[in-house]
């Protein structure tokens, strides 16, 4: 009976201790409502300064080549159509002759053998002496026109069914021919743009243009396919579009990209310095960019910040406060100026 007794005993000190220790913590309203923050030592660092601006991959100024008739025709085919790619070698259109072209041809032939058989003629009078040096001369160049006539038709592929082919990779942008219709010599059958022609043009504000120089890096990214090329800035126009206020800036955008593909550019105009810290250290109200550092009784105080920019999950700050405080990163949006706060265990290295 006496060791049931000596239990119960121990088992209700057991208790009451661990219901003193509770107590302790939730009786305490300074300590329980107390934040629970990390922080950061600051430091000086330095980020790329970017500026973010949409557009879309459109033709380089002048890049559209015109595909036209060397020679009178009718176009019989036009096997490609608009926003189609094609290789160099592709067949564009397929030609047949028109009557006309035909029959000049054949008056070449006519004259050209008749030439060579005039020239024949003269040689040999010559020979009789009864044609002069003067009229072999004569002969001699009626052949050479006649030669140089049927040279020039065969070159253009006048009265004769040819092929168009494409001289260089890349998109047709426009169809400026039916199959059927008869074209003169001269004539536009379609345009191409060249793949190595493609530029992407993004539109942003006259302040931010004001800080971007051609040879600026630029990393674009293609909007719906996630696609990432390297650019680089070509052309800054001197003037803002009448409908959108922006100015219109030029990036070399080599690599496969879509002609009107819309485009997410990130340039790069420079280098800030200042402190580097987590973007969720800075909080905004009506009175602007502030955060929270700590003195060393763990009260936190309220602090403005300038933000010199922002990329990804970093951000720089002017390096204007007080670089012997921490600042407080994760929980500073619970915070108000002059608040005790208690600071998590480190969970890692140093930000």
């Amino acid at each position: 009976m006496k060791r049931f007794f000596g239990a119960a005993l121990l088992l209700l000190a057991v208790h009451a201790a661990h219901a003193d220790s509770d107590d302790t913590l939730s009786s305490n309203p300074a300590i329980s409502q107390q934040a629970l923050v990390s922080t950061i030592r600051l430091a000086p660092g330095s980020l790329p300064a970017t500026m973010r601006a949409y557009g879309q991959i459109q033709a380089a100024p002048g890049a559209e080549m015109t595909i036209t008739l060397a020679a009178d025709g009718i176009v019989a085919a036009l096997p490609v159509a608009p926003g189609e790619r094609v290789m160099a070698g592709d067949v564009l259109a397929m030609i047949t002759p028109d009557a006309p072209s035909v029959a000049e041809r054949r008056k070449a032939f006519n004259a050209l053998a008749a030439a060579r058989a005039q020239r024949v003629h003269v040689a040999s009078l010559r020979a009789s002496r009864l044609a002069t040096v003067a009229d072999l001369a004569a002969a001699d160049q009626v052949l050479a026109d006649a030669a140089a006539s049927l040279t020039a038709l065969e070159r253009t592929g006048a009265g004769v069914a040819r092929v168009v082919r494409a001289p260089q990779a890349g998109i047709v942008s426009s169809v400026l021919a039916s199959p059927g219709s008869a074209q003169p010599a001269g004539a536009e059958l379609l345009r191409i743009i060249g793949d190595d022609a493609l530029v992407a043009v993004v539109g942003v504000t006259p302040a931010q243009a004001s800080a971007m120089r051609p040879g600026d890096a630029a990393r674009l990214t293609i909007l719906g396919t996630g696609t990432i090329l390297a650019g680089r800035l070509t052309r800054l126009a001197a003037m803002t579009d009448a409908q959108t206020g922006l100015i219109g800036v030029t990036l070399a955008a080599p690599g496969a990209a879509l002609l009107g593909a819309p485009v997410e550019a990130d340039i790069t105009t420079g280098i800030l310095t200042g402190y580097v810290v987590p973007r969720d250290a800075v909080q905004t109200d009506e009175q602007g960019d502030y955060a929270f550092q700590l003195d060393p009784h763990d009260i936190a105080h309220r602090v403005a910040v300038r933000v010199l920019g922002t990329q990804g999950d970093q951000t720089v700050l002017a390096p204007d406060l007080n670089a012997a405080l921490p600042l407080v990163t994760t929980g500073a949006y619970q915070l108000d100026d002059g608040a005790a706060v208690r600071l998590a265990p480190p969970s890692g290295p140093a930000f």
